[in-house]
């Protein structure tokens, strides 16, 4: 296709090819009809054989930079684009390519800068090298967990898109439908307006002009010297807040979220604020290590009848062949050890008689160079106890103690709610899920508030809370405890620990008080159902469930599905096996599922999603008769349906109940074993992952490592 002689030159430079490059058509029409051909080494030559004609031209130039970072040359293409900014140093191309081949390289934070610069030196279209480049870094901005950063540039991909692109699209709903992104981190920031009555609002917008454009750093910097000017306005503090989050300023963002928090606004506001600087803030997260300790062992063969004969030491039934390596063999036996003998009964059992495993123990036999070995594992709170266990246990067996190294950290609230325990063989799952949940409140409502927290200078919760001027600080800290435990703690109150904290309570929120387009996400759950007509409560309900806001979802989904002026409006066996994937009570799911599948035969509709979900749940839970039977009704009524078969092998796969190759698993292998920490018998695959067809597939996997550690 030939050349529009008035499209914009390929360089970047800003003008027409008429007027930029019009001797260089006919070369440009040979170059396009060699990328259209894949010809892109054939192309490079070509480009590199009319260079001395036409030097440091732009759009040579920018083609022959695309071309050798695409052929795997990016030496010579940081020499090509080294010359493109020399002669061009405001190209916005030029600058884009560049961000390109650093986010590669270096990661989406060190290329920021340079898409902001190429942003900043677009004068009407954006050319489709920045657009590209905003693409790509948002994409590694997310794997590296700059999760904020990156949506921020998917939404400024999507607006220059006017939405038509599907893959920032799909992507930024993934992240946002993401179970393993926290709530806070999915948040819409609109910029706010300046007030309507302020002298100051010309000069306000104007400062925000470049904001609205994609050039943050420029609005950022330009608010900034507007507050000087008129003062520390809200709206000011805000929106500086929101841009220097959305450039990955992880230092300037929380200075900037602290500084509207302190602002004269609403207290919810100010919470939430607070809650994003503690989300950003990497030095707030407390952690726990999980630490191995080596000793030598005097007789191997002692040690381990020692261990297999004492009931405080449980053999680990499962494959340890995958913790050998190149230069080391694997252990030949493994152990988790317990703080106490394991009950006969679970009948009036607690939390306080229930087994804890308080280590790891991996037997090692004599290699070349090393004595036989034994290698404890615990995490560092149980480490001393773990240890006096081992040494009564083995004995004289025991040498002494060798090196020890810190494996890896976990969340220290995630430690204390892990229920690392050993149960009596007759506890049934809901004595399980009762024990459960008792340790859940204990540990939110009297473990928690006494935990030493960095964010509070190393004091606790019951230590600050009479503190007023830590109020906001201590509010924010209970909002995020329960954004990130609302999976798994359903029943818990938090206004009850706030209670008892001496704080404000979260009240109730009638819609007719509020915008609910406007209302933030985090607040979603507060709203009154009941008050909502079918077109509000349909909103909040999708709404909820494309940011996977589970306490909302708990609250509004079985509205949707009881309200009978809501039928043949929104597909109830949909709503009501969403409600079985986040229910937690297993007894509870079998019911729910049982209404999905009612709602999907009375609309015509196939009941395998339903089954299949069953299925993975009943596996999960051991229930081996209700998990065949449900395995013989999915092949015999819809194993020929579009997308069943895979989603059932990989149920089965994920579950270790077949390999890869399709044939029954070892007994014994490593696929789908609990967590060595908490030996009790767990889920492979999510009981309630929703299987749809023409959706994603479950998907399964686990990790490889020398030390497991709970997920």
């Amino acid at each position: 296709m030939p050349i529009d002689p008035y499209s914009p030159c390929p360089g970047g430079t800003g003008k027409k090819i008429k007027f930029c490059c019009s001797d260089l058509v006919g070369e440009l029409e040979k170059i396009q009809r060699m990328l259209e051909g894949d010809q892109r080494a054939a192309c490079l030559d070509h480009i590199e054989s009319i260079e001395a004609k036409y030097p440091e031209r732009a759009c040579l130039l920018s083609t022959k930079a695309m071309l050798q970072a695409q052929l795997g040359q990016e030496k010579q293409a940081e020499e090509t684009l080294g010359t493109f900014l020399a002669k061009y140093p405001d190209n916005p191309v030029a600058l884009a390519e560049k961000a390109t081949l650093v986010a590669a390289s270096e990661g989406g934070v060190a290329a920021l800068t340079l898409v902001q610069q190429a942003l900043e030196s677009c004068v009407e279209q954006i050319p489709a090298q920045v657009y590209d480049a905003i693409g790509l870094v948002a994409q590694i901005l997310i794997a590296e967990n700059q999760v904020l950063a990156g949506r921020g540039h998917l939404i400024l991909q999507l607006g220059f898109s006017g939405s038509q692109d599907q893959q920032p699209l799909q992507l930024l709903m993934r992240v946002n439908n993401s179970s393993s992104i926290p709530l806070v981190a999915k948040q819409e920031f609109p910029l706010l307006p300046a007030p309507e009555d302020a002298l100051w609002k010309s000069a306000f917008q104007k400062a925000l002009e470049p904001a609205m454009r994609g050039c943050w750093r420029k609005g950022a910097a330009q608010l900034t010297e507007l507050a000087k000017e008129v003062g520390e306005w809200p709206a000011i503090r805000h929106n500086v807040a929101v841009l220097r989050t959305w450039l990955a300023d992880t230092p300037g963002a929380i200075a900037a979220w602290r500084h509207y928090a302190a602002a004269d606004i609403p207290l919810d506001d100010a919470v939430e604020a607070e809650a994003m600087a503690q989300t950003l803030d990497p030095e707030a997260v407390d952690l726990v290590d999980l630490v191995s300790v080596e000793y030598e062992l005097k007789d191997i063969e002692v040690a381990q009848a020692q261990l297999a004969a004492s009931p405080l030491a449980l053999h680990m039934p499962v494959d340890l062949s995958q913790m050998g390596s190149e230069d080391q063999p694997p252990p030949k036996t493994g152990f988790w050890l317990l703080s106490r003998d394991v009950p006969e009964s679970a009948a009036g059992l607690t939390p306080a008689d229930v087994p804890q495993v308080v280590g790891q123990v991996f037997v090692y036999g004599k290699q070349t160079d090393r004595a036989a070995r034994v290698e404890l594992a615990a995490y560092r709170p149980q480490l001393e106890q773990g240890a006096a266990k081992l040494t009564d246990i083995v004995g004289d067996a025991l040498g002494p103690q060798g090196e020890s190294m810190v494996r890896t950290e976990v969340p220290a609230l995630q430690h204390a709610l892990t229920t690392n325990w050993r149960l009596p063989s007759d506890t049934s799952p809901e004595k399980r899920r009762e024990l459960v949940e008792a340790q859940r409140h204990q540990v939110l409502l009297n473990v928690w508030p006494e935990m030493p927290q960095k964010i509070f200078g190393g004091k606790s919760a019951s230590e600050i809370a009479g503190d007023k001027d830590q109020q906001i600080k201590l509010l924010a800290a209970v909002l995020l405890l329960e954004m990130a435990t609302d999976a798994v703690a359903a029943e818990f109150d938090y206004n009850e620990l706030r209670r008892k904290l001496g704080c404000p309570v979260l009240g109730p929120i009638d819609p007719s008080t509020v915008n609910l387009a406007e209302l933030p996400l985090l607040r979603l759950a507060r709203v009154e159902v009941k008050k909502l007509n079918d077109d509000q409560l349909i909103d909040l309900y999708r709404r909820a469930d494309h940011y996977r806001h589970v306490a909302a979802l708990r609250k509004l989904a079985p509205e949707v599905a009881e309200r009978p002026s809501l039928d043949g409006k929104i597909d109830k066996s949909e709503v009501y096996g969403l409600l079985a994937q986040i229910e937690p009570d297993s007894s509870k799911v079998v019911a729910l599922l049982n209404q999905a599948r009612t709602a999907a035969e009375a609309a015509g509709k196939s009941t395998a999603p339903w089954d299949l979900t069953e299925l993975a749940m009943r596996i999960g839970e051991g229930e081996v008769a209700e998990a065949d039977k449900l395995l013989h009704h999915i092949r015999d009524e819809h194993i020929r349906e579009p997308g069943v078969a895979q989603a059932l092998f990989q149920i089965l796969s994920d579950a270790g109940i077949i390999g890869p190759d399709g044939k029954p698993a070892v007994p014994g292998g490593g696929a789908g074993e609990a967590s060595p920490l908490a030996p009790q018998a767990a889920p492979a695959a999510e009981a309630g992952k929703i299987w749809t067809p023409g959706g994603d597939e479950p998907s399964g996997g686990g990790k490889k490592s020398g030390i497991w550690t709970p997920d």
